[in-house]
């Protein structure tokens, strides 16, 4: 199934290493600002707004490796 995590710019080298070790290093990661938690309602809008289309991208390429 088609998935992409979402990642506060914080820790992405986190979220790449911990991908890594569970066998899926090539897991699409969509970075979104940190703190995301505090931001306003219209901020968060504005982020989902922009990366709607990255999301997509994302979810739509094909992945070097598929686990069960």
């Amino acid at each position: 199934m088609p998935t992409v995590t979402v990642v506060t710019d914080k820790f992405v080298s986190l979220a790449r290493a911990s991908a890594k070790a569970l066998g899926y290093p090539d897991l699409p990661l969509l970075i979104v600002p940190h703190p995301f938690e505090t931001l306003s309602t219209e901020r968060l809008h504005e982020i989902a707004r922009e990366k709607v289309l990255e999301c997509i991208s994302l979810v739509s390429r094909p992945t070097a490796r598929s686990h069960d």
